[in-house]
């Protein structure tokens, strides 16, 4: 187990070697909190059975199986390279403390493969990470490593405040909790509404605490109609396309976050809060799917287990069509679709509220390029570098 971690943790270190700015860079960075969906592989440091540190995993990835639930990138992955920014990798060592390296042009991902708004979600796999553990990890990380970036609090403040939070959470709260009535009372505890009220509830709170420390940026990502997912309709034997029962569940939630933004919005001071409608997209996707250039939307990409998480078989080929199929295994989105939500979400018409993330930015006229002082030996790229082919070497030594 320590040898795969170590193997993984060479590969992602190799990884933000070879990846450099490709485009201007728009924001000084991008935190990344969800889960599976935008994980960059830090549930593979962790002692649950959800995981996707292996092949099929990362079969159009640039190191292979890096952790990531899909062939290649994540919707994270995409947004972080449409941003000029590197690659993000695992913050988590697996004991719920940070392995931080900074760089000026960073993505940083706190999500996690079973996480869910509420703190039980996901638990019957094993470990698990709520969305309020990854914002306290960011805390963390605000006052124990920018410190010793930035100059002054006030450099800081700027830093976080023209940096980007992407945020993916919430299917998990129904696909393991609300739906797993064997495992889960919450849906013996509440009505369908009364659910949705307790998640945005919550999820409100952590969006606040989040603006506390600084964060004005954000990006929320809707639920999508998880009702039409594989393993949805595999765990309740339905041959349905869809499980209509299921998606309007999630619609309220998705109906009670607009109202949350809006009132965040207008409360949060100075705060930009962007709402991507991932539901219609991806409900889009399915019904339409010629005019998105799919031709697979029902059936995963690769050979799926028994277990009921809906994640691929280790070690077995993966189709070839990966460039038109929608489902990677069946609970994730593939890269070809995750690139179809983040660019409408980055650049795109009628998808993202109230603007999508470049005229969002552009709106809000604040300098994007906040960054350590000139002498901080985190500032130098050449720094940044050497540092990783140290430890690069040092964790070699060791395999």
């Amino acid at each position: 187990m320590e040898k795969t971690l170590a193997s993984l943790f060479v590969s992602l270190l190799f990884l933000q070697l070879l990846c450099v700015k490709s485009q201007s860079q728009l924001v000084p960075a991008l935190h990344v909190f969800g889960d599976s969906a935008v994980d960059a592989g830090n549930s593979a440091y962790f002692n649950t059975s959800f995981q996707a540190d292996f092949a099929p995993y990362g079969v159009d990835f640039l190191i292979g199986s890096s952790g990531r639930f899909s062939d290649g990138d994540s919707i994270a992955d995409v947004l972080a390279t449409a941003l000029g920014l590197r690659y993000s990798f695992p913050l988590l060592n697996g004991s719920n403390t940070t392995s931080f390296v900074y760089s000026e042009n960073q993505s940083f991902n706190y999500a996690y493969g079973s996480a869910g708004i509420l703190p039980e979600t996901g638990g019957e796999m094993g470990e698990t990470l709520s969305l309020r553990q990854q914002i306290g990890l960011f805390k963390q990380i605000v006052e124990i490593h920018l410190s010793q970036q930035f100059n002054s609090s006030e450099e800081i403040s700027q830093f976080i405040g023209d940096s980007l939070f992407a945020v993916y959470i919430g299917s998990n709260d129904y696909i393991n909790n609300y739906l797993q009535s064997k495992s889960y009372n919450s849906s013996r505890q509440y009505n369908t509404e009364q659910f949705a009220q307790l998640l945005v509830k919550e999820y409100g709170d952590l969006l606040s605490e989040l603006h506390s420390m600084g964060a004005k940026r954000m990006v929320l990502f809707e639920i999508p109609p998880i009702g039409c997912y594989p393993v949805v309709l595999e765990n309740m034997k339905s041959n349905l396309k869809c499980a209509e029962n299921v998606n309007d569940m999630v619609s309220i939630f998705n109906n009670k976050l607009g109202e949350k933004v809006k009132e965040l919005s207008s409360t949060l001071k100075d705060s930009t809060i962007i709402l991507a409608r991932t539901y219609g997209l991806v409900y889009d996707m399915i019904n339409n799917s010629s005019a998105y250039g799919l031709e697979e939307t029902a059936e995963p990409c690769c050979e799926i287990g028994k277990d009921g998480s809906g994640l691929c078989v280790p070690g077995t080929t993966a189709c070839e069509k990966r460039k038109t199929t929608l489902f990677w295994d069946q609970a994730h989105i593939s890269q070809a679709g995750s690139e179809k939500i983040a660019m409408k979400v980055f650049n795109g018409s009628g998808f993202a509220t109230p603007a999508n993330i470049v005229d969002a930015i552009k709106l809000g006229g604040k300098p994007t390029t906040s960054q350590p002082p000139a002498n901080s030996a985190a500032h130098s790229g050449t720094s940044f570098n050497l540092l990783l082919v140290l430890a690069f070497s040092v964790v070699l030594s060791t395999l």
